[in-house]
């Protein structure tokens, strides 16, 4: 796993970026920093700006576990796709499976809010709703370990069972048969029309497109692991922007090279 921003991870992003291609983004803990309470999360100015200039020359996508209005209200900028829910919500193509997702949401969560559920009485757990998927948040709960495992063990009894999906501090409640994110990094592939697909995520709930074995795709992890399947790391999110400024200018060469005075 090479550092993207060495010069092995330099010229792997050159000799894979070209204005076809498709450059999509986690949220939290991609973009935004991870904050004590979700709804607080901003996606810094430089970033902004950066994502809105590439907007204008390529094809940029938004893949997140936020609902997509959540999401939405976070950027100040139009990506070409603005998928939720960790890929069930916004995927052209998915429109009518949608409400099948949303019938089992709302089935689980008639029965999670009732008053007599175990996890309504452990401080520092809330339950979030997304229409498509649920989110248990357990950051504030102490101990952690405890709660998350009233959490897992209650998700395992719900019918139909969810597919859950673990991130910092947050336990998430998906329809078995909906898209991961995986799947939806590689429906975008086909209905842009890109050639290539850059992904950057930073956890367990962005491995779904990291394990995607293609060569299409190249994915890079905010902050390195010992337990992923992505091919290039950054050190943290400070990293993000010098990593925009690399694509871009390796988008400008390209462009370049591919002109008809160069031809």
């Amino acid at each position: 796993m090479s550092y993207a921003l060495s010069t092995a991870g330099l010229e792997r992003l050159r000799g894979f970026i070209t204005p076809r291609s498709l450059l999509a983004f986690d949220v939290d803990g991609t973009l935004a920093p991870i904050v004590a309470r979700p709804w607080d999360a901003r996606i810094p100015s430089d970033l902004q700006r950066r994502l809105a200039a590439f907007t204008k020359k390529s094809t940029v996508a938004i893949i997140t576990g936020r609902a997509v209005a959540d999401a939405r209200r976070m950027l100040e900028f139009n990506p070409a796709y603005l998928i939720g829910n960790h890929g069930c919500e916004g995927l052209p193509g998915f429109e009518a499976a949608t409400v099948t997702y949303a019938a089992e949401c709302a089935q689980w969560l008639a029965e999670l809010s009732d008053e007599s559920e175990p996890w309504q009485h452990i401080a520092g757990v809330t339950l979030e709703e997304k229409m498509y998927s649920l989110t248990f948040h357990y950051r504030h709960a102490s101990p952690r370990d405890r709660a998350l495992y009233v959490l897992e063990a209650r998700a395992a009894r719900l019918d139909p069972l969810p597919r859950t999906i673990h991130g910092d501090c947050v336990l998430n409640l998906v329809p078995c048969e909906a898209p991961h994110k995986g799947d939806a990094l590689l429906a975008l592939l086909e209905h842009s029309g890109c050639e290539h697909a850059l992904y950057v995520g930073d956890d367990t709930t962005d491995e779904d497109v990291f394990r995607l074995d293609i060569p299409a795709l190249l994915s890079v992890r905010v902050r390195q692991s010992d337990d992923t399947a992505a091919e290039l790391h950054l050190r943290g999110q400070e990293d993000v922007v010098r990593l925009l400024d690399a694509i871009d200018d390796f988008m400008e060469s390209a462009s370049v090279a591919d002109s008809p005075a160069r031809r």
